[in-house]
């Protein structure tokens, strides 16, 4: 399986989410190797989007992934939410932006998630100059590795990273 350096992948999901914007789940978590792995799956066409980065704290992540098959992966059993982009109304957009502000996340428990998490994902030209929310990005201990296939994988992305981290003159577990 080739490696493909993080910009490309991203940019293959957005126009493939901006193409169908249901079914996708992001999920998120910091491997056994000490890098942060991110998995974007679609559950309903088996599409996924395996990614190898250094940091979620820099502003430029450094990364490496591949296309895959939801198969290849040992993460069917994980329950998430729809990942999408959610036009707020401004009532709703006001409550979040007004709990960020205060910083009292505990108030958008319940009922405005709800709200949020029931709102249809748009593509992003539909939600363009729109109050809007991105997510839910799941944080998940990294999923228990099985078979032989994705301990292969595993390895295939550290190399990679590490190959391309050295290449740029730095390294940051930061």
């Amino acid at each position: 399986m080739e490696t493909i350096p993080m910009d490309y992948i991203e940019k293959e999901f957005m126009e493939n989410y901006n193409k169908n914007p249901r079914g996708w789940r992001v999920l998120s978590g910091k491997a056994r190797d000490g890098y942060y792995n991110l998995y974007i799956v679609n559950f309903s066409t088996g599409d996924a989007y395996v990614l190898k980065f250094d940091s979620p704290f820099k502003l430029r992540p450094v990364g490496v992934g591949f296309k895959a098959k939801i198969d290849d992966l040992n993460i069917q059993g994980i329950k998430t939410y729809e990942y999408g982009f959610r036009p707020l109304s401004s009532s709703l957009f006001r409550k979040v932006m007004e709990a960020i502000r205060l910083r009292e996340f505990p108030i958008l428990i319940g009922d405005e998630i709800r709200k949020i998490l029931n709102i249809e994902p748009k593509p992003t030209s539909e939600v363009a100059g729109k109050p809007t929310i991105e997510g839910p990005l799941m944080v998940i201990r990294n999923p228990d590795i099985i078979s032989l296939r994705q301990i292969e994988l595993e390895y295939k992305l550290r190399f990679e990273l590490e190959k391309l981290i050295f290449k740029k003159g730095y390294i940051s577990y930061f």
